[in-house]
């Protein structure tokens, strides 16, 4: 199993902008988990999080890309 980490700049500059990150936590029966967006501010975090709730669907396949010589 490929435990490598996928590095997320804390920062990043898009046609000028500049786009933080921000955690988003949530819980199941199983635990307290989080994933992380981009967002320009934390009101913006807060609209991509609510379109997120209503719109979001899983993608099929799983990611690709990060490779792992273990």
């Amino acid at each position: 199993m490929c435990n490598k980490a996928i590095p997320l700049a804390r920062v990043a500059v898009v046609h000028g902008l500049q786009w933080q990150l921000y955690p988003v936590d949530f819980k199941t029966e199983k635990g307290t988990f989080s994933v992380y967006l981009y967002a320009i501010n934390r009101e913006h975090a807060a609209e991509i999080l609510l379109e997120l709730k209503e719109t979001a669907v899983l993608r099929d396949g799983e990611l690709v890309g990060i490779d792992c010589n273990d």
